[in-house]
């Protein structure tokens, strides 16, 4: 069967302030003449691709629908690291007809022999995490790289880059002004290879050297002003032509991305690496339980385990394992179905789950049809029938809203 594929590289330079994604910061050592921050090594690679292996044939993997390589910085991988990665994933398994394959960059990574890596072994989508093109907002959560060499890296891709081209922005971010956060739209919009772009409200996480000095008072940060930021990022997308179709996504049509539709849709995914997280509902998606896993934290641990040539068993492996039950996976096919702005079609759920979404029940017995009633009333949700039947979503004005709409689904 095809299976999408997520592998965690859990290296960085250095964390940004806001960021609570697991990483650890890398060593320098110098390639071609060219300072790079890697500790990478070759075994590190090849412990992620015996994981691979170990998961396709447990599984009865055929091919890969969509690979994702993310972190962490996974463009502090070299070229030939990059190259071995791939390779590998292909032995173990083909790529599907019409697949995608992705992996992440910093702007200060864009380089010829990693570029070119790219494109010789089958990735054909690059997520670059501009994050903002202000230094000052930048500056103020100690993000490495400058606008001006991010402007530089989009403007090196737009030339020379043939495949798929998805950008990040964060909206909040403390010292960004309104027109700063405006006016780096424009630039974007000028190169044409860019599909996709993700914008995100500024996260403030408790733990983080961000959080912290927020809740010491050393830094201001007003929830508002990101919300109305992010508003103003949404309508400039959309009269762009890049078109919401998930909370956080935008894009051009077509271009929406594959991978992390695997997610929304409650589709098994493979997690590997040290940090990585899989989910794996079962072979036709109809069972009554799913297993999620996360990988142990332990790089050596990692490595030296994978790297070990002896028979691996399931109940042996480096990672926390839940049980997720049929109630919770009721609720997080509505969870995530809400996230996307089409919603959840009805069939689909009925399939899934062998009853009507509307007789879904929350922890205190209330049904879907009388929830989804009173956001219908309030001019927050809608219902619309396609040709893939009736489908139930939040518009323009409740997906706004779908904390407090999932709130009353639990």
């Amino acid at each position: 069967m095809e299976t999408s594929l997520y592998i965690h590289i859990p290296f960085c330079r250095k964390k940004c302030d806001y960021c609570d994604f697991y990483s650890i910061p890398s060593s320098k050592r110098k390639v071609d003449g060219k300072s790079l921050e890697n500790d990478l090594t070759d075994s590190y690679v090849e412990a992620v691709l015996n994981e691979v292996a170990f998961y396709a044939e447990l599984y009865g993997i055929s091919s890969w629908k969509t690979v994702y390589v993310g972190g962490g910085t996974p463009s502090l991988l070299l070229a030939s690291q990059l190259a071995r990665l791939f390779s590998g994933i292909k032995e173990i398994a083909p790529f599907s007809c019409g697949y995608e394959a992705t992996v992440e960059m910093n702007p200060d990574d864009v380089r010829d022999d990693f570029i070119a890596a790219c494109k010789n072994f089958g990735v054909n989508r690059l997520s670059l995490g501009i994050q903002a093109l202000d230094d000052n907002a930048l500056g103020s959560v100690h993000r490495g790289c400058s606008a001006f060499a991010a402007l530089k890296a989009i403007e090196y891709l737009d030339s020379s880059w043939n495949g798929r081209l998805s950008v990040d922005f964060i909206a909040g971010l403390p010292n960004q002004t309104y027109a700063s956060f405006k006016n780096q739209f424009e630039k974007v919009f000028a190169l044409k290879k860019i599909d996709h772009i993700s914008l995100y409200t500024l996260t403030i996480e408790e733990n983080t050297p961000l959080g912290k000095k927020i809740d010491s008072g050393k830094l201001d940060f007003s929830f508002e002003r990101a919300d109305k930021m992010w508003l103003i990022g949404r309508n400039i997308l959309e009269k762009n032509g890049f078109m919401q179709y998930e909370v956080s996504n935008f894009s051009k049509p077509g271009f929406e991305s594959m991978h992390n539709s695997t997610y929304w849709k409650l589709e098994n995914y493979i997690g590997c690496g040290v940090g990585a997280s899989g989910t794996w509902y079962g072979k036709n998606l109809d069972d009554d339980f799913a297993c999620r896993w996360t990988n142990t934290l332990s790089v050596p641990a990692y490595v030296d385990f994978w790297n070990d040539l002896q028979d691996k068993k399931e109940d042996s492996l480096l990672r926390d394992c839940e049980i997720i039950d049929r109630k919770t996976l009721e609720f997080e096919f509505l969870m995530m179905g809400f996230r996307m702005r089409k919603g959840v079609y009805a069939e689909d759920f009925e399939k899934r789950f062998g009853k009507s979404i509307l007789d879904f029940e929350n922890s205190s017995c209330r049904k879907f049809a009388d929830i989804f009633s009173e956001w219908k009333k309030n001019r927050l949700a809608s219902t619309k029938k396609d040709s893939s039947g009736e489908r139930y979503f939040l518009n323009r004005r409740g997906i706004l809203l779908l904390n407090m709409f999932l709130e009353e689904l639990l």
